[in-house]
C-alpha cells in the first residue's frame, strides 16, 4: 500500500506570504494568508520508490530567488515569480546548506564532505567541481552554514561540536571559532534583530548565542528538561536523547521556536534582556519534521503523520482552515519512504550496530581531502 509523502522542508519567503513545501523531487507553493495553493504537485509526476528528495532550501534576501539541492548532487535556482528554473549548478557531493550572496550574484553551498564551494550565477556555464578549490574545508561533516549579510564571514558548524567564523571568500582566514557544545551541532542562524549575535542548537540539548566576530559564548539555554517528556522512542543509543532538528524565528514578537527530531513537540522561547528564555511548548498529533514562521507570525509546522501540515497563530492556538487545501491535496505516493530522520545518524557511532560502524570507517578511510596548493 503507498502512502503519502511527508513535506520534509519548508521555508518561507522573507517578503511575500508564500511557504515553500518540499515533497520527494519536487515542491509545492502556498498563501500563507488564505491556505491557497500557488503552485501545486504536477499531475503526471509518479515516481515510485522516492530515491530523490530536497535536503536544503533557501531564498535570496528579496525573495525573488529560491535556491534547492537534493539528493541528485543538483543544485537549483528558481525564479518564484514564476517558479520557473533558472539556473542549475553540479555539485561534488550532497549539499547540506545553501545560501545566496546579499547581491544574489553567487551561491555558496556546504556539503556532507565538508567542504564549502561558491557557485557564480552571472552565466549558465557549468563548474566541474573536480577541479574547482573550496573556500574552506573541514575534517568533519558540515551540518549547516550561514553567511554574514556585508558577506564578509562564512559561519559553520560540523558534526565534531565546531562552529568555524571564516573570512568569505577567502576561507583560509579563520577568525574565531564558537566551541561549547558537547554533541553535533545541528543548526545556526544569525539572530534576525542583532545580526552580530549567532544562535546554535544540536544533540546536547541547549541552545547558545555567540558573539560572531570573537567567538565568545553570550548564554546557554538548557532545554532538556522541557522536552523529556517529549522524546521519541530511542531506536538505538544515538536516539535515546532528544536532537534539535530547526529552528524559526518570529521577528515581529522576538519569538524562536525549537524542533526537535522524531518528537511531537515544539518549545517557544522568547528574547526578553538580551536572552532567551523558555515560553511554552506546543504539542501536535504526529512528529514534526520541520518548522517555519510566516510573515504574520503564524507558525507552520509540516508532520510526519496522516496530517501533514498543521498551523498555529500568535496566541498559538490551531488554525486548520489555513491548512486545510495542503492536507487535502494530491502529494507524492510512494510504497517505500526513505528515512526521515537521518540527523540522528550525526552522532558519534554510540553503540550502532558493527557493520555500520564499519561501513562509516571504511568511508571515512577513502575520502579524500582538496587541499588548496
Amino acid at each position: 500500500m503507498s502512502t503519502r509523502l511527508p513535506f520534509t522542508k519548508i521555508v518561507h519567503n522573507p517578503t511575500k506570504p508564500e511557504l515553500v513545501l518540499a515533497n520527494g523531487h519536487h515542491f509545492l507553493v502556498l498563501n500563507t494568508s488564505n491556505g491557497e495553493l500557488i503552485k501545486t504537485y504536477p499531475q503526471d509526476a509518479n515516481v515510485n520508490p522516492v530515491t530523490d528528495y530536497y535536503r536544503c532550501m533557501s531564498f535570496n534576501k528579496d525573495g525573488s530567488l529560491l535556491a534547492t539541492s537534493g539528493e541528485n548532487k543538483q543544485i537549483c535556482v528558481w525564479d518564484t515569480q514564476d517558479w520557473s528554473i533558472k539556473n542549475t549548478k553540479p555539485a561534488y557531493k550532497r549539499i547540506n546548506a545553501v545560501q545566496f550572496t546579499s547581491d544574489s550574484s553567487e551561491i555558496v553551498a556546504a556539503d556532507k564532505f565538508g567542504d564549502v564551494y561558491n557557485h557564480s550565477l552571472k552565466d549558465d556555464t557549468p563548474i566541474n567541481e573536480e577541479k574547482q578549490l573550496p573556500v574552506l574545508g573541514h575534517v568533519s561533516m558540515v551540518t549547516d552554514m550561514v553567511l554574514t549579510p556585508d558577506d564578509k564571514f562564512v559561519i559553520t558548524s560540523d558534526r565534531d561540536e565546531h562552529i568555524r567564523v571564516s573570512r568569505y571568500p577567502n576561507g583560509y582566514n579563520i577568525e574565531c571559532f564558537c566551541l561549547g557544545h558537547t554533541d553535533v551541532v545541528t543548526c545556526i542562524q544569525l539572530l534576525p534583530w542583532n545580526e552580530s549575535i549567532l544562535v546554535s542548537g544540536g544533540g546536547d540539548g541547549t541552545i547558545r548565542l555567540w558573539d560572531v566576530l570573537k567567538g565568545t559564548q553570550l548564554q546557554t539555554l538548557d532545554v532538556k528538561e522541557q522536552i523529556e517528556a517529549y522524546k521519541p522512542t530511542a531506536a538505538d543509543a544515538n536516539s535515546e536523547d532528544a536532537i534539535i532538528s530547526s529552528l524559526s524565528f518570529d521577528i515581529k514578537n522576538k519569538l524562536l521556536a525549537v524542533a526537535f527530531a522524531k518528537s511531537a513537540a515544539v518549545l517557544i522561547l522568547s528574547y526578553i534582556d538580551d536572552k532567551f528564555n523558555y515560553q511554552q511548548t506546543i504539542v501536535t498529533e504526529s512528529p514534526i519534521l520541520d518548522i517555519a514562521f510566516d510573515n504574520q507570525s503564524n507558525l507552520w509546522i509540516s508532520h510526519d503523520g496522516p496530517q501533514l501540515v498543521s498551523v498555529y497563530n500568535q496566541e498559538f492556538e490551531k488554525v486548520d482552515s489555513l491548512s486545510e487545501q495542503i492536507n487535502n491535496t494530491k502529494v507524492c505516493q510512494s510504497d517505500k519512504i526513505f528515512d526521515l530522520y537521518t540527523i540522528f545518524g550525526l552522532r558519534k557511532f554510540l553503540e550502532l550496530p558493527e557493520n555500520l560502524v564499519n561501513a562509516y570507517a571504511e568511508e571515512a578511510k577513502n575520502k579524500k581531502r582538496k587541499t588548496t596548493a
